[in-house]
Formats: C-alpha cells, structure tokens, sequence
C-alpha cells in the first residue's frame, strides 16, 4: 500500500511537471474519445431505430385465389400456429381495396376504372419480439410460405435488411476512426512521458546506481500515463453529453450513450494511457544514464 500511495504521488507530480506535454496528452485523448463517442452516439441511436422499426414490422400472408370462403378459417389455425406469430387479423378483399382508397386519399380516382377489386384476402400477423431478428423473420416467412393455402408473405424483407447493413456500415467506420485515434492517442502518451522520462534522467540514474528495479523506476511514469487516460476519457465524456445536449434534438438522436459505454469509453481512455506510458518507459529508462 505504501508503494502505491508513492507510485500516485510521483504520477500526480509528473503530470504537473509534464506541463504542456501532459496537458497536450490529454487533449489529445479527450478528443479522441469524443470522436469515438460521437460515432457510438450515432450507432446508439441507429440501433434504437432499428428495433424501433422491428418493433412495427408486420407480415401479410396472402390467401391463394382457389382457398373457399370456409376454409378461411382452418388456414388461419394453420397461420396461427406457425412459430413466432404472436396474433392473426384476416383481412378481407373488401378491407383491402377501402385500405388502398384511403391510402390514395385524392387519388382515388385511379381505381375508378377498376371494375373487379384485384386484392387478395390476407392475414397480418405481429410477431413475437423474439423472432424480430434477420434470421427468425426470414425463418418465420418461409414455414408460413409452406403453409398450404398460403399464395405468399410479405414483411419488408428488403427494407429490414437495409436497416441492419446501415448499422454494420456504421459500426465499421467507427471502428476504423476509433483504431486510428486511439493508436494516434498512445503515440501521443508516449510521448509525453518520454518528455517526463528526460527530465528526470538524473534522478533516473541515481536510482539504477542504488540498485532499484526496472519495474520501480517505471511504474511512476505508468501511473501517470494511466492518470493522463482517464482524465482524458472524463472529460471527453463529458464533453460528449454537452454535444449530445446541444445537437442531439437537432440530429435526432434519442437518447444518450448508457452508463456501460460511459465506463467503456472511460475504460478506453485509461488503457490508452497504461499501454502508452509503458512501452514509452520501458524503452527511455533503459536509455537514461
């Protein structure tokens, strides 16, 4: 315990005597952050939509022209029984075609040379939340295609699917972005404790001549780095609801980040820090005479 409170007293100390450098290493990792965190908000926010729009889909199941009258009923057991649906509406030819008036509104007049109504019966279902996903509505589509009776079903497959790839793309390019800032941000950390490194040289040298370990020489400068990390991660965090406050009606973003990507982005800021100071101090304490 004794160690540690000296390894963050001297870590504390460094970034005072860092000046411009630790504060440099900081702003560098509060942007970084920041960046990263405003695509996560984006992809945050994308998702919600997406089971938002999931939440609303609903499939029709079209009735085939030769299904009579009375074995409309049997057909929706069968419809109903198929796993993932949730509720059954028939909904009749007559239903359809005042559906697709009221659809027009002032176009209607389209349909007056219509003289045989061209709509088949059909029954919309709502499904069960967990069979929402690509997989189980495509799945679910497919036992209801076999269903005898059944002339096909339609749920917005394309659109669905849409949704998802935008989402992929999305978190592909803030993986990208975020790669290349963090490296950029180690760099950076890196760096600044080089600088603490080269102040301190003759300190430095004093220790290894009294025989302290490697290990003990650097751990200071580790902890420094992990201090310039997580203030860095704090701030941009902080930062990024104050941008989320102040755009985010604008852009249509819902809702903010939650508290586990908070910590996350946090946690990132940190590790920044620790892998940064580290490889720095490893390799300019072995130098130091």
């Amino acid at each position: 315990m004794g160690n540690l409170g000296y390894y963050l007293r001297e870590g504390f100390a460094g970034l005072r005597r860092s000046g411009s450098g630790a504060a440099g290493a900081v702003l560098t990792v509060t942007l970084s952050l920041l960046v990263i965190g405003v695509v996560l908000l984006v992809v945050h926010n994308l998702l919600l939509a997406v089971e938002e729009a999931r939440a609303e889909v609903r499939m029709e199941v079209y009735v085939s022209d030769e299904v009579a009258a009375e074995e409309l009923a049997p057909l929706e057991t069968r419809v109903a029984a198929v796993p993932g649906v949730d509720n059954v509406e028939f909904v009749s030819r007559e239903r359809a075609l005042g559906e697709l008036r009221e659809m027009l509104g002032e176009d209607e007049y389209l349909l007056s040379e219509v003289e045989e109504n061209p709509l088949p019966a059909s029954f919309r279902l709502t499904l069960d939340p967990e069979h929402l996903s690509d997989d189980k509505l495509a799945e679910t589509a497919g036992h209801l295609e076999a269903v005898p009776g059944v002339s096909r079903v339609s749920y917005g497959r394309e659109w669905v699917e849409s949704l998802t790839e935008i989402v992929r793309l999305a978190g592909l390019i803030g993986a990208a972005i975020g790669g290349v800032l963090v490296l950029a941000s180690i760099l950076v950390v890196g760096n600044a404790v080089a600088l603490g490194v080269y102040h301190r040289r003759e300190e430095i040298a004093i220790l290894k001549v009294v025989g302290a370990p490697p290990g003990f020489i650097r751990r200071p400068f580790v902890v420094e780095g992990f201090l310039v990390g997580v203030l860095g991660g704090g701030i941009g965090v902080g930062l990024l609801y104050l941008f989320y406050r102040l755009t985010g009606p604008l852009l249509g973003a819902e809702a903010f980040l939650p508290l586990e990507w908070w910590a996350a982005l946090v946690g990132v800021g940190a590790l920044v820090g620790l892998v940064g100071s580290f490889f720095a101090a490893a390799k300019h304490i072995r130098r130091a005479k």
